[in-house]
C-alpha cells in the first residue's frame, strides 16, 4: 500500500500543490476549506509558525502545540539569514536559481535529491514576499536603499543571503510571525497551546472503519479498509500559574498538567537535536522529539520504518564558549566579511584545506578547526584587520556578547571551537512533507526532504522550513483529513495501552536524569562528532542501544518531560550512530577516520529501503517503505 500511495502522489501533484497554488492570505479572512479535519502542528519555530498561519489562511482548523513559549526554537537564535535569489535587477550580478540549485548541491556532496533542492531553490524568493507580507523586515543596501542587502557565506558563489538587524534573522522572523499567530489565536483562527508537550502520536491499527456514508447512517454502507495510520497526539500540557508576561507578550511561568489527547492529522515541526551532544548552537529544548515520536509510533503500527540521512550531522565552526555564562554561535556571516581562523600558532591554516578558505563547507571548516585545536591547542577567529568597518553595527548580537566579557570583534582573538549544530536527517518525507506513515507529515528540520544531503548549505535551513512546510500544508488541504478534533480516549496511558516496567524496571537506571543525559553525552561527544570510526560507533551503539532499552522498560505515567526528552534523545543518538556505522565511507559531515581510499560513495539513501538503482529518487526509496 504504501508503494503505491507514495508513488501515486508524488511529485506531480506535490508540485501542484506546491507554494505556486494560491494559499489564502492568514493575515485577512479566512478561505473556505473543503477538508473537515483538524490539522495539528507540533513545534513553533518557523516550520511550525509557518504552518499553522499557512493552515488558517486556507481556512483548515489547526492547533498548534509547543513544549514551551512559542519564540523557545532554534529560530529565534538563528544569525544566519535565508537564502534565495531575488529576481532581476535585485538578485546579485550574475546570481541565479540555478546557481544556487548547483550551490546546494555541491555544498551537500551531490548527496541531495536534486528534484527537492530544485523546488527549494525556485520557490525560494516567492515565499520572501510573504514573510515581507506578514511583516519580516531585511536589511537595505545602505547604498541604494531600493535594494536589499545581499550577504555572502560559505559554498556560496553570489551573495544572496537576506539578514534581519546583521545577526538577528531568526529573531526577527519568528517575532512577526509570532504576533500574527497571536492574533489569530485570539480571534479563534488557531487553537494555540503553549507548555503543551506530545509524549506520543496515536495511532490506528490497520483494519476496517465506518464509511462517511455509515456515519451517516446509509444502511447501504460498508465498512472501508484502511491501513494504520496516525491519527493524533497525546501530550500533557501545562497551566500558565501567573499573568505576568514577558516582552514578547508571554506567560512566564506554567505547573504541571495532565496527560491529554487530540484527533487530527499531525504535522511534526519539532526542530533539531542539539541537546543530544555535550556541545551545541541549539537552545535546551532540541531534543529530537518529533524523530523518536515518528519512530515510535511506525513500530507501534509494525510499519518497517527508519530515519533518513541520519549520520550527517552538522558541526558548526566557530562556537565561542567564555569561561562563564552561556555560549555564542558566531556566525558564517563574519567569514564571509573576511575574518580569518588561525591557528595557537597565529598562522591561517584554511587556504591550505580548501580553495575556498574560510568559506569552505561547513564540514571542511569544521574537521580543520578540530584537527588543529588537537594540533596547536587552540584557534583563533581572526577580524582585526576589518576594524575600520562598523562590526558591531553588521553583527550587533554577538558585539553586545563579546563587550560582556571585554570583548572586541575587530581588535581582540576570539577562540572558537566546533559544536553540533543542524541534523541533515531526520524523518523522511516526499515533497509534499507526507511520510511513509499515513497521517503523519513532517517539515523544517525534524524531516528530511534531501535538500542537504549530507552538508547543508549555510542559510538554506529557514528556507527549507519555509518551503516544505507551506507545501505540506497545501497537501493536507488537497487530501482532506477526515480526523476529528475530539479528545482521545486513551490519552492517559503514554505507552498506548501496552504494559510497562513500571517502577521496578525504573529501578534499574542507574542514577539519575542528568547523569544519563552524562552517559549520553559522553557517547554522542566521543564517537559520533565530526570524525569516527568503527570501534568508537560500535561503542556508541551498543551503549545507545542499552539505554534505549532500559529506558524503554521502564516507562510509565510518572515520567516527566526530562525523562520523555531524555528517551527521545537517546533514540535518536541510538539511529544515528546505527547510521553511521553502515556508511563506512566519508560522505560530506559524516567523516571516518578508518574509510578505505577506494570506498565508494553511497547513495544517500533511509535505512528502511532497500538497495535501489542508482538514481532513483527520493519518492522512490520512499516507495519502498
Amino acid at each position: 500500500m504504501a508503494a503505491n500511495h507514495l508513488r501515486d502522489r508524488g511529485r506531480d501533484g506535490a508540485a501542484q500543490r506546491s507554494g505556486a497554488a494560491p494559499g489564502g492570505d492568514p493575515t485577512g479572512p479566512p478561505r473556505r476549506s473543503s477538508s473537515p479535519g483538524r490539522l495539528i502542528v507540533v513545534g513553533s519555530g518557523l516550520a511550525g509558525l509557518y504552518a499553522a498561519l499557512a493552515a488558517a489562511g486556507r481556512g483548515l482548523p489547526v492547533t498548534l502545540l509547543t513544549k514551551d513559549r512559542l519564540r523557545d526554537s532554534n529560530t529565534w537564535y538563528a544569525q544566519g539569514g535565508i537564502a534565495a535569489v531575488a529576481p532581476a535587477p535585485l538578485a546579485a550580478p550574475g546570481d541565479s536559481i540555478a546557481s544556487h540549485v548547483e550551490d546546494t548541491l555541491r555544498a551537500g556532496a551531490l548527496a541531495g535529491d536534486e528534484q527537492a533542492v530544485r523546488a527549494l531553490c525556485a520557490e525560494a524568493w516567492e515565499h520572501c514576499t510573504r514573510l515581507f507580507a506578514l511583516g519580516v523586515e531585511f536589511d537595505r543596501d545602505a547604498a541604494d536603499p531600493a535594494r536589499y542587502a545581499l550577504g555572502l557565506e560559505g559554498a556560496h558563489r553570489h551573495p544572496r543571503i537576506l539578514h534581519h538587524r546583521g545577526d538577528a534573522t531568526g529573531r526577527g522572523i519568528a517575532s512577526a510571525l509570532i504576533a500574527v499567530v497571536r492574533r489569530l489565536a485570539s480571534e479563534g483562527r488557531i487553537d494555540l497551546r503553549e507548555h503543551a508537550f506530545v509524549t506520543d502520536l496515536l495511532v490506528e491499527q490497520a483494519g476496517a472503519r465506518p464509511s462517511r456514508r455509515a456515519a451517516g447512517n446509509d444502511a447501504g454502507a460498508s465498512p472501508a479498509p484502511v491501513p494504520g495510520a496516525v491519527v493524533g497526539v497525546r501530550f500533557t500540557e501545562d497551566i500558565a500559574t501567573t499573568e505576568t508576561a514577558d516582552p514578547a507578550g508571554e506567560p512566564t511561568g506554567a505547573s504541571p498538567g495532565g496527560p491529554q489527547g487530540l484527533r487530527g492529522a499531525v504535522l511534526l515541526a519539532t526542530g533539531g537535536i542539539g541537546r543530544l551532544y555535550p556541545h551545541t548552537t541549539n537552545p535546551d529544548g532540541a531534543t529530537g522529539d518529533g524523530a523518536a515520536l515518528a519512530l515510535r509510533a511506525a513500530r507501534e503500527l509494525g510499519v518497517p520504518f527508519d530515519l533518513a540521512d541520519a549520520e550527517f550531522v552538522q558541526f558548526h565552526p566557530t562556537l565561542w564558549r567564555p569561561e562563564a555564562g552561556a555560549p555564542l554561535m558566531i556566525t558564517e556571516a563574519v567569514r564571509g566579511e573576511g575574518a580569518h581562523l588561525r591557528n595557537g600558532h597565529g598562522e591561517r591554516f584554511m587556504p591550505g584545506r580548501h580553495p575556498d578558505a574560510e568559506l569552505a563547507p561547513r564540514d571542511v571548516v569544521a574537521r580543520a578547526i578540530h584537527a588543529e585545536r588537537a594540533r596547536t591547542g587552540v584557534v583563533h577567529l581572526d577580524a582585526r584587520h576589518l576594524a575600520d568597518r562598523d562590526l558591531a553595527a553588521r553583527f550587533p548580537t554577538i558585539a553586545v556578547a563579546l563587550a560582556a566579557h571585554g570583548l572586541d570583534l575587530g581588535r581582540d582573538l576570539v577562540p572558537v571551537a566546533e559544536a553540533q549544530h543542524y541534523w541533515m536527517g531526520g524523518v523522511p518525507t516526499d515533497l509534499a512533507g507526507r511520510t511513509a506513515l499515513p497521517g503523519l507529515w513532517a517539515a523544517g528540520e525534524t524531516a528530511c526532504t534531501g535538500v542537504h544531503g549530507a552538508n547543508r548549505l549555510a542559510s538554506n535551513s529557514l528556507l527549507e522550513a519555509l518551503v516544505f512546510a507551506w507545501r505540506a500544508v497545501a497537501d493536507i488541504a488537497a487530501s482532506g483529513p477526515a480526523a476529528s478534533a475530539a479528545p482521545a480516549a486513551d490519552a492517559a496511558r503514554p505507552d498506548g495501552g501496552r504494559p510497562t516496567g513500571g517502577a521496578a524496571a525504573a529501578a534499574r537506571l542507574l542514577g539519575g536524569v542528568a547523569t544519563d543525559w552524562e552517559q549520553l553525552h559522553a557517547l554522542t561527544g566521543t564517537h559520533l562528532a565530526v570524525e569516527r570510526d568503527e570501534a568508537g560507533l560500535a561503542r556508541a551503539e551498543s551503549g545507545l542501544a542499552a539505554m534505549e532499552a532500559e529506558l524503554l522498560a521502564g516507562r510509565d505515567d510518572s515520567w516527566d518531560r526530562d525523562r520523555h526528552e531524555l528517551l527521545n534523545a537517546v533514540q535518536v543518538a541510538h539511529r544515528i550512530a546505527v547510521a553511521a556505522r553502515r556508511r563506512t565511507e566519508s560522505l560530506g559531515a559524516h567523516h571516518r577516520r578508518d574509510a578505505r581510499a577506494d570506498a565508494a560513495a553511497r547513495p544517500s539513501t533511509p535505512f528502511f529501503a532497500p538497495a535501489t538503482p542508482a538514481g532513483a529518487t527520493r519518492e522512490d526509496r520512499l516507495a519502498h517503505a
